[in-house]
């Protein structure tokens, strides 16, 4: 995933099951919002997850400098989306972040 972020056409040189993963397409790595493990990016935490009329309401506290993030997503909403979302709504010039889903001690 990150090399694919990096450079598209590092994906030439996987394995061929990797080449046909349509979330490895340099499209998909575009769009993905998520951290790789051992990369240097802003870590988030999903503080509240609750299920409301309109779909999800949500609370995450990104990095640790205070800012916090709430607001509401449609019941359709995958975390992909919440990702795409927080990236979006409150991270300036980061690339992808670390999400720390509650119960984890890690992102």
């Amino acid at each position: 995933l990150e090399a694919v972020r990096q450079d598209g056409n590092a994906l030439r040189f996987a394995a061929e099951p990797l080449q046909a993963d349509a979330l490895l397409s340099p499209d998909a790595v575009a769009v993905n919002p998520f951290a790789v493990q051992g990369s240097k990016s802003l870590v988030c935490t999903l503080l509240e997850l609750s299920a409301v009329e309109r779909g999800f309401r949500f609370g995450v506290a990104v990095g640790l400098g205070g800012k916090e993030l709430e607001g509401d997503l449609p019941h359709s909403t995958t975390l992909g989306d919440l990702g795409r979302h927080i990236k979006d709504s409150a991270l300036d010039q980061e690339r992808c972040f670390y999400l720390v889903l509650p119960g984890s001690e890690a992102p």
